[in-house]
């Protein structure tokens, strides 16, 4: 098909209910724009998605290999936005994974970072190659000034393109963002930047592995590193791209979570910012004592499937604390600290030491709003998961005071007790080496004999307080010792346990 560089221009429309969402904030940070525009490459079956962040040029590259788009494709998604063309044949791509968009505004999310957005793409088995630049300036305008004569609808932007040549077995998508507004200028700050360089915490061209180290270790927020590190954790939470491989890193191995890993393994897509791939940032401390549950719901409205995650501690970093729900493998919003506004006076002390992830099937799709962060809490399906949860919670806490709050305590009280053992055979050792006498090493011998195993001695000493034991000492040293060495001995033991 000869193109001969046809050209074309346009005016996208959107519905004003959009442009009313819109315009309330509903892309409130750089990293959920970029996260729509990464979903649409997920959407079209893309492997991989690069995205490179030019501070020099004030631009923002996404590169995809995906399907591809073609002049009518582009000119039926654009030409109006108020709903999505992806599911009118088919709600699940080519490949099998479910398709994310649906309302049709994930590349007017471009508008809310930059004033001008290029489209270059090819479609897999065609020869056209779209070249299509998009200028957000009209957006700019006071609303009254874009409303279209005679229609409810509102220009968004200006578009002109052309259609060239391309190679029929090519097939990718390629968006600059140019001149980047707001806070995605933070973003752009941070590219390029070494940690030693800044002084600040960043992320900036580490591996998965280094990054899971670092979570690892338990930040109290992703605040603490720089914005690019911080936008970059939270995409990498919302979009389907896989886990860390030790992940969770607990020390048993459960069979619903491998489950969960390969399912999101399975859908084969990869993002990258500037060469470092995302996981999810999924990370929990691998010291605290800790247990995990799968939460599996079969109800009339909905099913779902998860895991509640407890450890003895608040968890950190406070981005992973509470639960978040997943439709379609993409996060909705953020984690709920409030647990789908579970009683917020029921252990009040345990909810904080709590991560959940939920994936719901896409019932629950009908009752997000079309920000994709919130709910709309009176859909039946919403409303079924919401007990359900509260239900599996209201145990799930009994098995954190038992299994956790509980063995800690039981712990606790084991370290101490070896504490007081230590003291005490120490003390014994060293009154046998400062005394000539034999008794002395006797009672050694009698304390180490009679609790030759550490965990019967300090089960042993968990039914006595120091005051306690200070006296059984001195009772049995008084049939063994004159009254002078038991003077010198008794001022010893008095230093030794108040030192």
């Amino acid at each position: 098909m000869s193109t001969n560089n046809a050209t074309f221009s346009g005016e996208i429309k959107v519905a004003a209910r959009i442009i009313d969402h819109i315009s309330s904030g509903l892309y409130e940070s750089p990293a959920a724009c970029l996260k729509e525009l990464i979903n649409n490459s997920y959407d079209a079956d893309a492997k991989r998605v690069d995205v490179f962040l030019k501070p020099d040029a004030n631009q923002i590259i996404l590169a995809d290999d995906g399907i591809g788009l073609n002049k009518t494709e582009f000119q039926r998604h654009f030409d109006r936005i108020s709903e999505s063309h992806k599911r009118e044949t088919s709600d699940i791509t080519e490949s099998g994974r479910p398709k994310i968009g649906k309302i049709g505004i994930g590349f007017i999310a471009a508008n809310e970072i930059c004033n001008v957005m290029e489209i270059e793409s090819t479609k897999q088995g065609s020869s056209e190659l779209l070249k299509v630049t998009i200028n957000f300036g009209e957006m700019r305008k006071d609303p009254a000034q874009r409303r279209i004569e005679g229609s409810p609808e509102i220009s968004k932007a200006d578009y002109f393109g052309t259609v060239e040549e391309a190679p029929i077995d090519d097939h990718y998508t390629y968006i600059t963002l140019k001149n980047i507004i707001g806070d995605a200028r933070k973003i752009l700050e941070g590219a390029g930047i070494s940690p030693h360089s800044s002084g600040n915490k960043t992320l900036y061209g580490l591996q998965p592995e280094s990054i899971n180290k670092i979570l690892g270790k338990g930040p109290k927020s992703w605040k603490e590193f720089d914005s690019y590190s911080e936008n970059m954790l939270s995409i990498a939470l919302n979009v389907p791209v896989r886990y860390f491989d030790n992940w969770p890193g607990l020390e048993n191995k459960y069979e619903f979570l491998d489950d969960i890993s390969a399912a999101v393994k399975r859908l084969d897509f990869s993002a990258f910012i500037d060469g470092t791939e995302l996981r999810k940032p999924i990370v929990f401390e691998k010291e605290k004592v800790s247990i995990i549950r799968e939460f599996n719901y079969q109800g009339e409205h909905i099913s779902a499937r998860g895991y509640f995650y407890a450890q003895h501690g608040i968890i950190y970093p406070s981005e992973l604390r509470g639960i978040l729900i997943r439709v379609r493998g993409a996060a909705v919003g953020g984690y709920d600290g409030e647990y789908m506004k579970f009683s917020p006076t029921t252990a009040a002390l345990f909810q904080n030491w709590i991560s959940a992830e939920i994936y719901a099937d896409d019932r629950l799709e009908d009752a997000m709003v079309i920000d994709r962060k919130t709910f709309r809490i009176t859909h039946e399906a919403y409303v079924e998961l919401q007990l359900a949860v509260h239900q599996f919670l209201s145990t799930f806490i009994s098995s954190i005071r038992t299994d956790i709050y509980n063995k800690q305590g039981e712990i606790r009280k084991i370290e101490q007790a070896r504490v007081i053992e230590t003291r005490i055979t120490e003390q014994l050792e060293e009154a046998s080496l400062s005394l000539p006498l034999e008794e002395p090493k006797q009672i050694t011998q009698s304390w180490t004999g009679a609790t030759t195993e550490t965990l019967g001695r300090s089960q042993l000493l968990k039914k006595y307080s120091i005051d306690e034991i200070y006296e059984i000492i001195l009772d049995i040293g008084k049939e063994f010792l004159s009254s002078d060495q038991l003077a010198k001995f008794v001022e010893k033991l008095t230093k030794r346990f108040r030192g």
